[in-house]
């Protein structure tokens, strides 16, 4: 009988302790401040405001990137998975250290800071280094556009000159054959009067001796 009473009195202690351990505590993570969503999307309305550090409770998550959690104060609502975290803070952490290790947690915190700014800084050196990467491959696009245009300018320039030099070659052929024809006909038309006068003189000659024998 005590037996029984025992069972039934840690079965009623672990039922009602099952809601407690099924809510997972989690954390803001560093350095943030959030919101709190009425649902599991940037469209539902703000409810409330979490910074680095607040303690809620995980009710559930979804595959969209929201955890459901439990403030403080009771208030329920939805934020977005990626800005939570299992592990305590390391503001949390920091302030519970000894005075004689605050240095050195300050230290590490702003060495994690600088590292954060580093990164950034070399993402952003990155990206510029990519765009001018890109512009030297443009260049370098560009300047054998214009070597190939250089090239082709010059070729077609050898084949003007080349032209060039056949048509004044035909030109100069051209009047060679224009002033010998000319000179044919010139020719042709000296002799045409040479044999004429030479024609009339033969005539003058004769008709002047017939002339003579008359009389």
């Amino acid at each position: 009988m005590i037996y029984r009473i025992v069972t039934a009195i840690v079965l009623a202690v672990l039922l009602a302790a099952a809601p407690a351990l099924a809510q997972e505590t989690v954390y803001v993570t560093d350095q943030l401040r959030i919101t709190v969503r009425s649902g599991p999307s940037t469209g539902n309305k703000v409810i409330a405001m979490a910074e680095t550090g607040d303690k809620m409770a995980m009710l559930g998550s979804n595959p969209d990137g929201w955890t459901q959690v439990r403030l403080a104060d009771g208030k329920e609502g939805w934020v977005l998975t990626r800005f939570m975290q299992k592990e305590r803070p390391a503001k949390l952490r920091l302030a519970e250290l000894d005075p004689a290790n605050k240095d050195q947690a300050n230290r590490l915190e702003q060495m994690q800071q600088e590292n954060q700014t580093l990164k950034k800084d070399l993402a952003d050196t990155q990206a510029k280094l990519a765009e001018l990467q890109a512009r030297y491959d443009k260049l370098s696009t560009d300047a054998a556009d214009v070597m190939a245009l250089k090239d082709r300018h010059q070729k077609l320039q050898a084949q003007f000159d080349a032209q060039s030099a056949q048509n004044t070659e035909l030109v100069v052929e051209n009047k060679s054959l224009k002033f010998s024809s000319n000179l044919k006909w010139f020719l042709a038309g000296a002799g045409v009067l040479i044999i004429g006068w030479l024609m009339g003189l033969a005539l003058h000659r004769r008709k002047k001796r017939w002339n003579s024998s008359i009389y």
